[in-house]
């Protein structure tokens, strides 16, 4: 019998971990309460990519931060400018993306951890100015990892965080209040003040609580809320969690 498991994380964070969950025996109700969406204000992404070859390397830390700068790309028609730079991704899943839309990307044949990308950098010697697109409210350690090595890195701002409309939310809500949820999965802290807001009736007690972090942790137990897991800070981490349940 499937288990029912709430997830709010974004769409972009969760593709691969939601197509793990397609092989396992479980129900998902899947309500994102996190949606990324593109800066509006972007003059100084429009003078960046004036300059696109200043830059030695552009770094992509996940496939959700090369989307969104390939949406701006194609927007003032500078795919052509970036395919020329030489662009590294942290994983092959952010480099299919890449190569799908028409940029070349490398990668360092690893799990996907940003401190692998960053030895792969000082392997090939691709020490100069690095170009990192990213959100304004996404914690990338790779920045401050080659800040670290005294390599220079501009961080372009792209997208912001926000959460669903008012009738997407008045969905979920409906939704969750007609299941049973025994596995709810929280993520990151915020994910914590976010599904506290959406679904205060929730059954926090009787539903098995897979908190992704220390400091998720500890973000629930503020909130007198025990979890009965802890994962390692990945997905990968919770997906296994979530398998010894099954």
């Amino acid at each position: 019998m499937s288990k029912s498991i709430l997830l709010t994380a974004a769409i972009e964070d969760t593709e691969q971990f939601r197509n793990a969950l397609e092989e396992q025996q479980v129900d998902l109700l899947y309500c994102p309460l996190e949606t990324y969406e593109l800066l509006k204000e972007d003059q100084q992404v429009q003078d960046t990519l004036q300059q696109l070859d200043e830059f030695e390397n552009i770094v992509h830390g996940s496939k959700r931060n090369a989307k969104f700068f390939v949406q701006k790309l194609k927007q003032y028609d500078k795919i052509e400018a970036a395919r020329n730079q030489l662009n590294l991704a942290v994983d092959q899943h952010t480099a299919d993306f890449l190569e799908e839309a028409g940029i070349p990307a490398v990668h360092p044949h690893s799990d996907g951890e940003a401190i692998d990308l960053m030895e792969f950098m000082l392997r090939i010697k691709r020490l100069g100015d690095t170009l990192y697109p990213c959100g304004d409210e996404t914690a990338e350690d790779l920045p401050g990892f080659l800040q670290e090595l005294d390599m220079p890195v501009e961080e372009l701002v792209l997208f912001t965080l926000e959460g669903p409309g008012e009738p997407k939310l008045q969905e979920y809500q409906k939704e969750i209040a007609a299941q049973q949820v025994e596995i709810i999965v929280f993520h990151s802290r915020r994910s914590v003040n976010r599904t506290l807001a959406a679904f205060p009736n929730l059954n926090f007690e009787d539903a098995h609580i897979i908190s992704a972090a220390q400091a998720v942790t500890d973000k629930l137990q503020n909130e007198d809320i025990s979890p009965d897991v802890q994962a390692d800070g990945s997905w990968k981490g919770i997906l296994e969690e979530i398998g010894a349940l099954l």
